[in-house]
């Protein structure tokens, strides 16, 4: 029985798979029906043949047959996990589909595809790549996803730090991983001496290549052709279709260096369709009144901040190299706030090229691939590389509208809060019902969470005479315990009696 190491990445727009060999990665075709490349659209049609039975299809083959069934797409699924309840209607299927379920079928579809060539039998081994900023929730059903379709997963480790392990030799160096994806920006800095790879600081932004879709779709696309654009596409779920149709708007501007617009009826042929112009400078116009210049350098300032407060007290001129990856940078905009923030003697944004990859473990076609192929070159090395893996985060838990503080980043083991007060009121309106939520900046805010888990409490074991008190405890084990009680009159004292006490699983 022989064992192959693959690495997965699961991007918002596109997903990659890799495969380690002896000498080099191999990449697996997953756009085999359409330009043979190494990575495909996150995308997944349910349609029926003409016996009628169900048929998944996914990747660019599933767009393409979306033009004459859009209702039975789903697409930009990494952000769907995020959501509480996420479901859709399918029509095909003649029933709503979750979040979750469409993740495995996916992840079904990769693992047929990697494993065509091995015997039955033997294992495939994987790591599967996540956001910096993925809740433990998200990363659990990617590991459940994957380990129902076939892989024995190994490990989950974070899109910036996978980039890092697809070096070809490792180095004493002092690296940024800038890794601008579909979905999220991750940024990872990190130290390497000799055989130890120490992640010094990490944060991202839920800010990416969708947002940059939805804004152009909004605020550049809409408010001139929502007619049109409402006339095309007239059903559930016309907003990722529609969304979809900006992305390829703004990707068909940037595919050529010298285009400074596109016409949509070179995208799809609709009616009408000849009307819709997008243009380089509305996007570069866009993307500063959308603030993404300050959002970024702030990120990046506070991952600064944090070195400096560390013992080695590193700063932004002691760095090596900037390890820019992710589809977003193809927008020349992105790469020139990269230079303007490091200086073009570390990051040269005229010089940045796509298909270089001379850096990189060989075997991948492009810098598509870093991620993908990070992953499984850190499953061959996390025997012989010690890594520390520093990811920020805070638990944060809401009664109806009110989200409030939690745990704090990086809580350790043991560390448990002082008790707050839960408004009576409140309670009753969310049925006493606390939702926790994962954040990854200092405020509480609904917008930048992503949500956990539910606790359901038992209304009939409080007195209610005053507000119920909650505290949190981060278990050794990595589960999350609550407990809740109320301050109680007890032989004329005040006393807190706890009523219940709950656990969530965060790790693993």
């Amino acid at each position: 029985m022989a064992e192959f190491l693959f690495g997965i990445d699961f991007g918002a727009c596109n997903l990659k798979c890799m495969r380690l060999g002896d000498k080099k990665v191999v990449g697996i075709r997953l756009n085999k029906q359409d330009d043979g490349s190494f990575h495909t659209p996150n995308a997944i049609f349910y349609g029926k043949n003409k016996e009628g039975d169900v048929q998944k299809i996914f990747g660019q083959a599933a767009l393409n047959r979306s033009a004459i069934e859009p209702e039975n797409l789903v697409v930009g699924l990494k952000r769907k996990l995020e959501q509480k309840d996420w479901r859709q209607f399918i029509p095909a299927l003649n029933r709503e589909v979750t979040a979750p379920e469409i993740v495995e079928d996916i992840f079904k579809k990769i693992y047929e595809m990697a494993t065509s060539n091995i015997n039955t039998g033997d294992v495939a081994r994987a790591a599967v790549t996540v956001p910096v900023i993925f809740t433990k929730n998200q990363q659990r059903m990617i590991i459940d996803a994957a380990s129902k379709a076939g892989f024995k997963v190994d490990g989950v480790i974070n899109e910036a730090l996978a980039s890092a392990f697809a070096t070809k030799d490792f180095e004493d160096s002092l690296n940024v991983v800038f890794d601008f994806g579909g979905s999220t920006l991750d940024v990872s800095i990190i130290k390497i001496t000799g055989d130890s790879v120490h992640e010094l600081a990490a944060a991202g932004l839920k800010l990416g290549g969708l947002d940059v879709d939805r804004n152009i779709l909004e605020k550049i696309l809409k408010p001139k052709y929502a007619a049109i654009l409402n006339a095309a596409w007239n059903f559930e779920n016309k907003e990722d279709i529609q969304l979809n149709f900006a992305r390829q708007m703004k990707e068909a501007v940037y595919a050529d260096e010298f285009a400074e617009e596109i016409c949509a009826e070179e995208i799809i042929g609709k009616k009408d369709f000849d009307k819709i112009i997008l243009s380089r400078a509305e996007i570069d116009e866009l993307l500063e009144r959308e603030d993404y210049r300050e959002k970024i350098f702030a990120l990046l300032d506070e991952l600064f901040e944090t070195l400096g407060e560390q013992e080695d007290c590193f700063d932004k001129s002691d760095v090596t190299k900037i390890w820019a990856v992710g589809g977003t940078l193809q927008i020349p905009y992105f790469r020139t706030l990269l230079e303007d923030y490091f200086g073009n003697e570390l990051f040269d944004a005229q010089d940045y090229d796509f298909e270089e990859v001379e850096d990189f473990l060989n075997g991948l076609e492009n810098k598509y691939l870093a991620v993908a192929g990070g992953a499984a070159n850190y499953l061959k090395k996390r025997e012989t590389v010690t890594t520390i893996n520093a990811i920020p985060y805070r638990v944060c838990f809401a009664v109806g509208k009110n989200l409030r503080q939690g745990l704090a980043k990086n809580s350790p083991a043991g560390f448990e809060t002082l008790y707050q007060k839960l408004n009576l009121t409140d309670l009753d309106a969310a049925g006493w019902k606390i939702e926790l939520y994962q954040t990854f900046g200092d405020a509480a805010d609904f917008d930048e969470a992503a949500y956990l888990d539910s606790v359901q409490l038992n209304s009939a074991l409080y007195e209610k005479k005053e507000s119920p008190l909650i505290k949190m405890k981060m278990m050794r084990d990595g589960r999350l315990r609550l407990r809740i009680g109320e301050q109680r009159l007890l032989d004329d004292e005040s006393e807190f009696v706890l009523l219940e006490q709950h656990f969530i699983k965060l790790e693993g």
